[in-house]
């Protein structure tokens, strides 16, 4: 565990200082006493890009993050944030959001979308804490700075669709599963929605595991979540999975914490303590989240 090593530092001092130890001895507790020093703080550039139009954002900026300016969340994103980043946005008054390889592949299926052709649906799914929600709402972010008319639901409770102008539309929505969206509202709601979005746009939407009973907490695939109603309502769609960080990922995302100097613990600094978070997060966004909030 993250243990410090100050005592045992100090206590090689001392022995250097009075008491004649060997070389090899004094080589050893002088490594030791070294692991103490905080590493050296991580280039911003490593883990940020000053590139903040979605639209531009390619493979060489991949596990990067960017900034959105925060006058632009509230018009973008009136709802629909996830709560945790919402609470981050507060503490680190700027809202930074990962260039992922999910979202860039949804970006470079957005730009061929023939307008003139039935929409084409998007499902975007993943394990618990993959961050699902943050890739779709760097999509509607992309949507929103290519001039789309961006209808956002956030929760597939929601299914009551507004009148709106088809041409140049992008519907993003998240849906839950097995006939059971949350708060008990059925999937029935958001798929008569679907029939209205003939052509013109996207459908993008993303499954969460929230109101999926009678199905183990480990299932996250379309077919499992939706069930044969469900599957065959969205039917045909194009699958984008989110997993976890990849270890460029974690690493920009840790080195990224360490600048806002979220990671307080001194051995959280450390090799041994990244690869620890490392290991006890299994690379899970989420999980990484909740381990670095008390450091």
């Amino acid at each position: 565990m993250l243990r410090s090593l100050k005592g045992l530092a100090c206590r090689s001092l001392k022995l250097e200082q009075g008491y004649g130890l060997p070389t090899a001895a004094k080589e050893c507790l002088s490594s030791v006493a070294s692991q103490d020093v905080p590493t050296p703080q991580r280039p911003r550039a490593v883990f940020h890009t000053s590139e903040s139009d979605p639209a531009k954002h390619t493979e060489q900026h991949e596990g990067r993050h960017y900034n959105i300016p925060l006058e632009e969340v509230k018009a973008v994103f009136p709802h629909g944030l996830p709560y945790r980043f919402q609470q981050q946005i507060q503490t680190f008054n700027e809202a930074c959001v990962m260039v992922r390889r999910p979202a860039l592949e949804l970006f470079a299926y957005l730009r061929g979308t023939n307008l003139a052709q039935p929409v084409v649906r998007y499902v975007i799914y993943g394990e618990r804490g993959t961050g699902k929600t943050m890739t779709l709402c760097h999509v509607v972010h992309f949507c929103s700075r290519q001039g789309w008319l961006v209808l956002h639901i956030p929760d597939g409770e929601n299914s009551r669709v507004p009148s709106v102008p088809s041409p140049n539309t992008c519907c993003s929505g998240r849906c839950c599963s097995q006939g059971k969206l949350w708060a008990g509202a059925t999937l029935s709601g958001f798929v008569s929605a679907l029939p209205f979005f003939q052509s013109g746009g996207a459908v993008v939407t993303t499954l969460s595991q929230t109101g999926s009973l009678f199905k183990p907490s480990s299932a996250y695939l379309p077919q499992e979540l939706l069930g044969k109603e469900g599957f065959d309502a969205l039917d045909p769609f194009v699958p984008i999975l989110v997993p976890n960080y990849s270890p460029r990922e974690f690493e920009s995302c840790y080195g990224y914490y360490l600048e806002r100097k979220w990671l307080q613990h001194e051995q959280a600094r450390t090799e041994d303590g990244k690869a620890e978070l490392q290991f006890l997060s299994g690379s899970n966004p989420r999980q990484l989240d909740r381990l670095a909030g008390p450091l």
